[in-house]
């Protein structure tokens, strides 16, 4: 057991050496063998000697063949179940197709088998009966009885001739008895008779040829034939046409008394020897039956001998058919429906290719039939799905560059509020990756639970809006979803009381029963500039209302001190003059705040003409020599479009801002940075587009959190005497430039070290365009 685990754990069965050289070998080798061992023994079933010489050989060589066959049906079977047990691809289809046809090899060849192993083990006991037994030695008996007749006929005939020879007269010719003995023999149909002395010399032949005589025989065989006073001899032949034939011969001594002149005694007689030789042949069509009775008694004997051998012979020549007739048909199986099955596992991988996302086109079998046609169609079908996932990726790849690029904010929501997906916008809007969320709900993060609690209760209140809105338009039909909107508020925790914090103006919508769709946009900026838009209405309306009763306040102010001089004791007029002086003082401060309201409300409109920024900051500068300065002026500067004068009170306004936040931080000494420098922002039609960046920092205090929201509206000041109004006209000025301005607290670690605006302009002079 251990042994078959090993051979298995090793991919015996199922390694490529064995698959592509191995059994193929084999299975031809020992397909050959069987064929040719199959063919042996049809031979020796028909050949009796054959048969007798090379029983044992084939019997063995039968043997070995169909248990060398029965092993490799075995390793077939087991290669199959192996690579079923391995889980191998197309495992099943070929083990079924396999089965199919080895069922219908071996089905038919079963049935076949003991059909014909009765059928031959009958004939075989009814070549072997009893009657067919009798009739053939009757038959054979007959020939011999036939023979032995014909040997007493030819003996009875050359006694009779050698009678009438004794009978001569002594006187007769040689002529004489050869003209008698023709007649004799012509008259008993004797094909030949010879008569010889005791010397074995011819006297006398009916042949008329003299040298075709048969000769005569030998000493001893004359001798026997005196003693037995004659004897036949049955020989066999070869007749014309290469068949047997049968000759008989007798010899039939002939003894003449002759009479001898003695001195003794005159009338003795002595015997004067002769023999005669017979031949006569059989006639063709007995001596044909007769031989064909003979070999048939001897091949039935032969094979009555070997009934048992033959039997085994043909069982085993059955059996080892049937073997080979399995192992052509599993064979077989395995060829075919490795072939009929190719197609279909090509079709059976690319499905699961495709269900596993690869689109790629797959191998193609030009079997000019259907299946080719099959896997052809797969890859015109693959190929289409390829071309539609490419477009629906390039559409979603569009579609995520167009929310990628939206300043707005997008959100999908599941039914439990947990994030779906989201946009580059919702990033930038809360200041965090909220793909690290994905799966979860806002609330996984505390800076979001606000905004999670607002558009949970919109789609609260969103049915309710929907139940009014189709009351009111009944028979108005609405093909889109219904939308609720709202303003939300958010703040963070370490912001002051009186915080603004970050505006959103959310809108949600259901896309399906399970999925919700948030879309909101920051409208912090635009909540400011609305500020600063009534700001300078209220501003405008100020300065014309307070700046009308000023200067009357202030003439009669000057008059009373006029008109009271010189009339008063000393302490009233002191009184007096400290009062009007007081008067015409706070008159004055509301001047000026009223020309700023008037700047604030009204700023001209800028004349725009080519600027360079450092010949601009420079000549301000000047202004401030001895002041700590440190300037850092990048000469490859393009000239903007602006207007001088606007710039300058820009520029102003910031240095003046930076000089008392760095007087009223830590380091009163510290310098005041400005610095210009040429920053790339993006490309047309290939060419890098270029801006000015102005930054100014100081070595202040910084900005707190709180004025971070609000720097630029009106009244939003960290001076204690200022009126607020600096950045808030900054910021107007830049906006009318088509500028960017930027404010932040400049770091070090965690400990604020002053504070930094940029200005970027990016309307340069057209010939630095």
């Amino acid at each position: 057991m251990r042994s078959i685990a090993s051979l298995l754990d090793s991919g015996f069965f199922t390694s490529q050496v064995l698959g592509k050289k191995v059994v193929p070998f084999t299975i031809g080798l020992i397909g050959v063998f069987a064929l040719m061992l199959l063919v042996l023994l049809a031979i020796a079933s028909s050949n009796t000697e054959f048969f007798d010489n090379y029983f044992i050989w084939l019997y063995a060589a039968n043997v070995v063949i169909g248990i060398c066959l029965t092993l490799v049906i075995l390793i077939l079977v087991g290669v199959i179940a192996v690579r079923w047990y391995r889980g191998h691809f197309g495992t099943r289809l070929i083990a079924k197709l396999a089965m199919i046809f080895a069922l219908v090899g071996i089905v038919p060849g079963l049935i076949l088998y003991g059909v014909s192993l009765q059928f031959v083990s009958r004939s075989i006991e009814t070549w072997f009966d009893v009657k067919v037994e009798s009739a053939l030695n009757s038959g054979l008996e007959l020939g011999r009885v036939t023979l032995r007749v014909a040997q007493e006929e030819i003996l009875g005939e050359g006694n009779f001739i050698a009678e009438q020879i004794v009978q001569t007269p002594s006187g007769a010719t040689t002529d004489q008895v050869g003209a008698m003995i023709a007649k004799i023999r012509n008259q008993f149909g004797i094909q030949e008779v010879s008569l010889f002395n005791m010397q074995s010399k011819l006297i006398v032949t009916s042949e008329l040829k003299p040298n075709k005589y048969f000769p005569a025989p030998s000493a001893e065989v004359v001798a026997e034939a005196f003693k037995k006073k004659g004897i036949t001899f049955l020989d066999q032949i070869e007749m014309d046409g290469g068949q047997r034939g049968y000759r008989i011969r007798a010899i039939v001594p002939v003894v003449r008394k002759k009479a001898i002149q003695g001195k003794l005694d005159p009338s003795k007689d002595a015997d004067d020897k002769y023999f005669l030789q017979l031949v006569r042949y059989i006639p063709a069509p007995l001596a044909k039956n007769i031989v064909a009775v003979e070999s048939a008694y001897s091949e039935y004997q032969e094979k009555s001998l070997g009934r048992t051998g033959l039997r085994k012979m043909f069982v085993g020549t059955l059996t080892l058919t049937l073997f080979f007739a399995v192992f052509v048909a599993i064979t077989l199986a395995l060829m075919l429906g490795r072939q009929l099955a190719r197609p279909l596992l090509m079709l059976l991988r690319g499905t699961q290719a495709v269900a596993q996302g690869d689109l790629s086109p797959k191998p193609e079998l030009d079997t000019g039939d259907e299946l080719g046609m099959l896997t052809r169609q797969f890859n015109v079908m693959t190929r289409q799905l390829a071309d539609t996932r490419t477009s629906l990726q390039e559409s979603k790849a569009f579609l995520e560059r167009v929310l990628g690029s939206l300043t707005a904010g997008v959100c999908i929501f599941d039914k439990n509020y947990n994030i779906v997906s989201s946009n580059a916008g919702a990033d930038r809007i809360f200041g965090q990756d909220l793909t690290q969320l994905d799966g979860k709900p806002l609330s996984s993060s505390p800076a979001l639970q606000e905004f999670e609690g607002a558009i949970k209760e919109g789609f609260a209140t969103m049915k309710l809006a929907v139940v009014s809105e189709g009351e009111a338009e009944q028979n108005t039909n609405q093909t889109s979803s219904p939308v609720w909107q709202k303003q939300i508020q958010l703040h963070n925790t370490n912001e002051f009381e009186n915080e603004l914090g970050v505006t959103l103006f959310v809108r949600g919508t259901e896309l399906t029963g399970d999925l919700r769709m948030v879309v909101f946009d920051d409208i912090t900026d635009v909540v400011s500039a609305q500020r600063s838009i009534a700001w300078s209405e209220v501003a405008r309306r100020l300065a014309h209302e307070i700046k009308n009763p000023l200067t009357p306040i202030q003439l009669s102010a000057e008059r009373l001190q006029h008109k009271l001089a010189g009339k008063l004791s000393p302490e009233q007029e002191e009184m007096i003059n400290r009062s009007t002086e007081t008067i015409i003082g706070q008159v004055q401060a509301m001047k000026e705040m009223v020309n700023d309201f008037r700047d604030f409300a009204k700023t001209p409109t800028p004349q725009l003409r080519p600027v360079s920024m450092n010949t601009l900051t420079s000549e301000i500068l000047g202004l401030y020599e001895g002041s700590p300065l440190k300037t850092k002026l990048d000469p490859n500067c393009s000239n903007i479009m602006g207007d001088p004068t606007q710039l300058r009170q820009v520029i102003h306004n910031l240095l003046q801002n930076a000089q008392d936040a760095t007087l009223e931080g830590p380091n009163p000494t510290g310098p005041v940075e400005v610095k210009t420098e040429s920053v790339p922002y993006g490309e047309h039609n290939g060419v890098v587009q270029n801006a000015v960046r102005l930054t100014i920092s100081d070595c202040g205090v910084g900005f707190p959190a709180k004025i971070l929201a609000r720097a630029f509206e009106p009244y939003v000041t960290t001076k204690s005497k200022g009126t607020g109004l600096g950045l808030a006209v900054v910021k107007k000025i830049v906006d009318d430039h088509a500028a960017k301005i930027e404010i932040r607290n400049r770091m070090q670690g965690d400990e604020v070290i002053g504070a930094q605006v940029s200005i970027l302009f990016m309307n340069l002079a057209k010939e630095a365009a």
